[in-house]
């Protein structure tokens, strides 16, 4: 099909180029030959375009699965505490005090002394503390060179052993500061012999239990001589 298109193609060429020329010359173009009853001219076919190639759509890459994972437990709420309303502040502990012992003071009126003289002997009790104390005892063994006469007692309860020439004072309770001030009277005897010296002791005894003391002392002395008229 090919060969006989381009043979007709050339005759056509050849028979328009000869008209041409004849033109030219003067001469009449020739008239192609009819061509021969019943003969029809095949149809010069069209080229089929050649299809485009389709391109090849590249495979999408499947997606790597991700990998599912596994849940892990739950964790559990903590329980938030109940509020039991606004914090109560904490109670502030109250100093306790520092307790001191109680104490004794005594004093006597004569630091010399002969027989037959009067000897006052003054004692007090002292309570520095500012709470008060309890079973608050003092007692007083007396010396053997003094014989017992009296005694002034604000309060408590107050009792004298002959036997024992000794005295004793039950205060109880004494309150905070409280003082409490006692006079025993007593006389030098014979048994007095200079140059003895006449002590004496009292103490305190109480809830604190610690006993305090305090002594006095007196020298005896001998008395006066008589007069001899001698220097």
């Amino acid at each position: 099909m090919s060969k006989f298109k381009s043979a007709l193609v050339l005759v056509v060429t050849l028979s328009l180029a000869a008209a041409v020329m004849m033109a030219l010359a003067g001469q009449p173009a020739p008239v192609s030959p009819a061509m021969p009853a019943g003969f029809t001219e095949t149809p010069t076919p069209t080229d089929t375009p050649t299809p485009t190639e389709t391109a090849t759509p590249t495979d999408t890459p499947t997606p790597t699965e991700t990998p599912t994972q596994t849940p892990g437990p739950t964790p559990t709420d903590t329980p938030t505490p109940a509020s039991t309303g606004a914090p109560t502040a904490a109670a502030t502990a109250t100093p306790q005090p520092i307790l001191l012992d109680p104490y004794i003071i005594k004093q006597v009126n004569l630091e010399q002394a002969q027989p037959g003289d009067i000897i006052l002997f003054t004692i007090e009790i002292i309570n520095p503390n500012p709470v008060a104390i309890s079973q608050a005892i003092v007692s007083d063994a007396l010396s053997p060179l003094v014989d017992y006469l009296s005694a002034s007692v604000p309060r408590g309860t107050f009792s004298f052993d002959p036997a024992a020439n000794t005295w004793t004072l039950a205060l109880g309770d004494m309150g905070p500061g409280e003082r409490v001030a006692i006079q025993i009277t007593a006389r030098v005897n014979d048994r007095a012999r200079p140059p003895d010296t006449l002590l004496n002791t009292a103490s305190l005894t109480s809830s604190r239990g610690v006993t305090q003391s305090n002594t006095t002392r007196t020298l005896i002395v001998p008395g006066q001589l008589p007069g001899t008229g001698r220097r």
